[in-house]
């Protein structure tokens, strides 16, 4: 029983350590630009299923993130204020606002240190593309992805979703997608190292890692190897197989 208590605890350290290297690659970052929309469904399809999820583990300290809610809107300045033309209606205006405040009042929007983006920025927005409901009565549960992350600035966030200052900020991504195209053609776009490619925006939705590793210089993660994307599939399974021995003693 001791020594099983001994291999489980050491496994399991050396598990973790393999799926999370704390080191800076800051000089090996790749620049990653994502366009999208809040309630696009594809946009939704990429953030939970390849851009967020990849970038839970060592995979996050290679890239500078830049989050682009404006996607295929319309901007007109209407007197003294910006007025937007959503793709998928007003609901998607309003959540692009949301999400363009979180970006800018989240830890005043700065990275977390030691990564090229904000880390509570991104599980926030990667909940509201989750959760987002355009046939509910909320539909964007903000306060339900606050608590989840947290977000300690709610109140800020929500104030500046309805000021004039979120037209503002959403003006300052329409100038930044147009930049990229002039009207953007798909939605999302993903952009690396400042250069589009269509081709990489294609293979970034299905396969965000490949599409990511391939501009990563030097040493790669382990994600990026054949064996990498294994191993955590490895240890879970050493695991299992000490929890059985475990339960035959």
């Amino acid at each position: 029983m001791k020594l099983q208590l001994i291999l489980s605890f050491v496994l399991t350290i050396v598990c973790v350590l393999a799926q999370h290297e704390n080191h800076n690659h800051e000089d090996q970052r790749v620049n990653v630009s994502v366009y999208y929309e809040s309630l696009c469904p594809d946009s939704r399809k990429f953030f939970t299923l390849q851009l967020y999820p990849s970038l839970q583990g060592n995979l996050s300290s290679f890239v500078n993130l830049t989050l682009v809610p404006y996607g295929k809107s319309k901007a007109t300045f209407d007197i003294n204020e910006w007025r937007f033309e959503c793709h998928h209606g007003e609901q998607e205006c309003q959540g692009n606002k949301i999400q363009a405040c979180a970006l800018k009042h989240i830890d005043n929007g700065l990275n977390t240190p030691g990564y090229g983006f904000n880390k509570i920025s991104l599980a926030f927005i990667n909940c509201l593309m989750d959760k987002a409901d355009k046939n509910a009565k909320v539909v964007f549960p903000t306060k339900e992805c606050a608590t989840y992350n947290p977000v300690n600035n709610l109140g800020e966030i929500e104030n500046c979703a309805n000021h004039t200052s979120a037209s503002n900020y959403l003006a300052m991504f329409g100038k930044l997608t147009d930049q990229v195209q002039n009207p953007l053609k798909s939605v999302p776009t993903i952009v690396f190292n400042n250069q589009y490619k269509q081709a990489d925006s294609d293979l970034a939705q299905t396969n965000f890692v490949k599409a990511l590793c391939q501009y990563i210089k030097g040493e790669k993660p382990a994600e990026c190897t054949r064996n990498g994307g294994e191993s955590l599939k490895i240890c879970i399974g050493f695991l299992s197989i000490l929890a059985v021995l475990w339960n035959i003693h």
